[in-house]
């Protein structure tokens, strides 16, 4: 009976990313495998340098890690954020979403922002963020009232690249809608 009810009640606590992040699909991330994800927790426990061998045979570092964060260096032009955010409808029975961040590129680097359940189920980011129609850059803040900002991305086609010069750059701070 007491399976049933940790089954039952996945939520009943706030979760912290490191159990998170290990519950993660591969196919979300298959560059690490789930040990590759142990080995970095493991890693940032012992208070050591969380690099591991990629899937691609390459090498991926863990740069942070608290209970409502992370920050992996996938690859040399891939990084991947997460963060934990309240919700004030449940989603899956939970109370929190995850917030992802997957940063491509390194000269004219772009982002893609994504949310999902603690199951790991797509959860609609417009409902939670005003995400910019421009290519952009994201990052999480630490600014109690905003939660994401975006910044405008180099990443336009060769053509567009005077035009764009033409332009000036922008600042977004975006809060979080719970």
């Amino acid at each position: 009976m007491a399976v049933l009810m940790v089954t039952a009640f996945p939520c009943a606590a706030q979760q912290k990313m490191r159990d998170v992040f290990l519950r993660m699909p591969d196919e979300l991330l298959p560059y690490l495998t789930e040990n590759n994800r142990l080995d970095f927790i493991d890693f940032m426990d012992s208070g050591m340098k969380a690099v591991v061998n990629n899937e691609l045979g390459g090498k991926s570092e863990m740069l942070s890690l608290s209970d409502e964060s992370l920050t992996i260096q996938v690859s040399p032009a891939m990084r991947m954020s997460m963060r934990l955010f309240p919700v004030s409808e449940a989603v899956d029975s939970c109370q929190q979403v995850v917030c992802v961040i997957t940063t491509y590129g390194t000269d004219a680097p772009e982002s893609r922002v994504e949310s999902y359940s603690l199951a790991w189920n797509p959860v609609d980011v417009s409902k939670h963020l005003s995400i910019p129609n421009e290519p952009y850059i994201a990052d999480f803040m630490e600014v109690p009232g905003v939660g994401l900002v975006f910044r405008q991305s180099d990443a336009l086609d060769q053509l567009a690249h005077e035009e764009q010069k033409k332009e000036s750059s922008w600042l977004r701070n975006v809060e979080w809608n719970p």
